[in-house]
């Protein structure tokens, strides 16, 4: 009877290590995907509006945002440079006031 019992909390101390491999490799892959998204929307952002040469201040806020919530998800510093550069532009274009 023991080794029946043995047997069972065995097989199901095995599945249950199995279960929450797979849930934190799941994790992993979505934490992993979620920060290169929003790097790659840092990125677009950046160049759009470095083309342009402005930014719009609601645009800048939003940049902001996505930049906390890539920073809170461990993200490099590569996009740092990016942020100071996207805030230091004027909010609007130099033709308007021409």
């Amino acid at each position: 009877m023991n080794i029946v019992i043995n047997y069972w909390i065995e097989i199901l101390l095995t599945a249950i290590t199995s279960g929450v491999i797979y849930v934190f490799k799941q994790y992993i892959g979505l934490k992993e995907g979620l920060k290169a998204l929003l790097r790659n929307e840092i990125v677009r952002i950046y160049e759009t509006y470095s083309r342009l040469g402005y930014c719009p201040s609601y645009m800048k806020e939003n940049v902001n945002e996505i930049y906390i919530n890539y920073h809170n998800l461990k993200g490099n510093g590569m996009a740092t440079s990016m942020i100071n550069k996207i805030n230091e532009l004027p909010n609007e274009s130099r033709r308007e006031y021409e």
